[in-house]
């Protein structure tokens, strides 16, 4: 009778927890990118963060609180996270990418250097866009408050529909 108690009150306690030890993550991986966009093209956008970065766990904690980027994210583009001191090897676009040591315990990724080439404010988290032909269309460095990073993602989506529309138009006449 006690033991019967003992799991039930116990099993009470946990359940509340039960739902944040499942994963919510709203990124696919970069292996599982080419798939998808022969399946369904659309907008890249890549979340560039480090482990021990502060702003990058507030940010991803505040994409993680707002229902609204799961369908932004799932509809309308592909989410990727990227750790800039990832150490395996990531192909993407065709091209295999390395961790790039710098010190004896230090390095960053080649592929956030070569997203990040053109972009003068190197500070996380890193933001890029690209398009579903991988070409980047915007980069951004720092951080993004969950308000401030759907308008820009919305923005981009917008104006991208507008160019498309009138590249359609143009066609036409």
């Amino acid at each position: 009778m006690i033991s019967t108690k003992f799991y039930c009150c116990l099993l009470l306690g946990l359940l509340p927890f039960m739902g944040f030890a499942q994963k919510n993550d709203m990124a696919i991986s970069f292996e599982a990118l080419p798939d998808s966009l022969a399946k369904d093209p659309k907008p890249i956008i890549i979340n560039v963060f480090t482990d021990w970065c502060s702003y990058c766990m507030m940010q991803e904690n505040g994409i993680k609180k707002s229902g609204e980027f799961s369908a932004l994210f799932g509809k309308e583009m592909y989410y990727l996270r990227l750790n800039a001191e990832n150490k395996e090897s990531i192909s993407f676009n065709h091209e295999q990418y390395h961790f790039q040591p710098n010190g004896p315990s230090t390095g960053i990724h080649e592929l956030v250097l070569a997203l990040g080439k053109d972009n003068k404010d190197f500070a996380y988290p890193m933001w890029f866009i690209l398009d579903e032909h991988y070409k980047l269309q915007y980069s951004f460095s720092g951080y993004l408050r969950p308000k401030d990073l759907k308008a820009l993602l919305l923005a981009y989506l917008k104006e991208k529909k507008t160019r498309s529309s009138d590249q359609v138009s143009e066609r036409m006449n």
